[in-house]
């Protein structure tokens, strides 16, 4: 080596380009932060596709690196690719405990389940980012993992036209003693109308989440996953859903994966679904 390495600490921070940050002093009730990701090449004929995701402090940054890859791929291989909007909270922690636990939940339920507060913010923040750029306001996905994917699916349910396109990555369907299912339900029981055609969920779990081979380690998780079921839970969610107007539902479990590491390849699903042409 011709000349010495400077020192780590002090050398600069990594930065993707074409990534932006925005904080907000109050939105839905708390201080918010806004990631935006921009996609590279021209400007599809109806504008960019939206990828919606939360808990945006964790899961922005893969979002977006995976986004950049793509934007890599030679021009005959590239589709239309999305924005990525991540809505995160100020400060480094890659997520905030509490607020989720409000923001993410229905009601009723045993915390403040202020999900139509954070749904509500969706839907300004949309109109926002419609007079920031040139976006396809009929090609919107929201994604979210965990609690995050439980309030995808009270996105589904309440309000199903406010994205064309759901993904719940092992959504936490047991939380507040299943309280999601009425919302199902009640999903279930409105009129068909025709402008909900086309609209998707995907679904994924993790192999690993459910009926483990071997006992594990912490006789507490294992208790966890028998009561939360989340594969099986999963699977009978989609299954009740399959004869919804205009909702085309599916189910995948990922093989191998538990309920943190199917985060990565269910955000590269996401970026798929959000950029499939139906």
């Amino acid at each position: 080596m011709s000349s010495p390495v400077p020192p780590l600490v002090g050398s600069p921070g990594v930065r993707l380009a074409r990534t932006h940050r925005i904080d907000l002093a109050e939105a839905a009730g708390r201080p918010r932060r806004l990631f935006v990701a921009l996609p590279q090449g021209p400007v599809p004929h109806r504008g960019h596709p939206v990828l919606w995701t939360l808990d945006g402090n964790a899961l922005f940054p893969l979002m977006s690196a995976l986004l950049w890859q793509r934007s890599a791929r030679p021009a005959d291989m590239r589709v239309a690719l999305p924005v990525i909007v991540g809505l995160g909270h100020p400060g480094e922690a890659a997520y905030e405990q509490t607020a989720r636990a409000e923001d993410y939940t229905p009601p009723p339920g045993p915390a403040a389940g202020q999900a139509d507060r954070l749904l509500d913010c969706l839907a300004q923040l949309q109109a926002w980012l419609a007079h920031q750029l040139p976006i396809n306001a009929t090609q919107q996905t929201l994604f979210g993992h965990s609690f995050g994917g439980l309030l995808t699916l009270y996105a589904l349910f309440s309000r199903p036209a406010l994205f064309q396109r759901y993904f719940a990555a092992s959504p936490s369907i047991w939380w507040g003693d299943r309280a999601i299912l009425v919302h199902r339900d009640r999903f279930l029981q409105r009129p068909a109308d025709g402008g909900d055609d086309g609209r998707r969920l995907l679904l994924t779990a993790g192999s690993l989440e459910e009926g483990a081979a071997k006992p594990l380690a912490d006789p507490g998780r294992e208790r966890r996953q028998r009561e939360r079921r989340q594969v099986g839970s999963a699977r009978e969610l989609v299954a009740s859903l399959a004869g919804a107007p205009g909702l085309r539902a599916e189910f995948r479990l990922l093989d191998g994966q538990d309920h943190g590491s199917l985060v990565l390849p269910s955000s590269a699903l996401a970026l798929d679904l959000a950029t499939a042409r139906t």
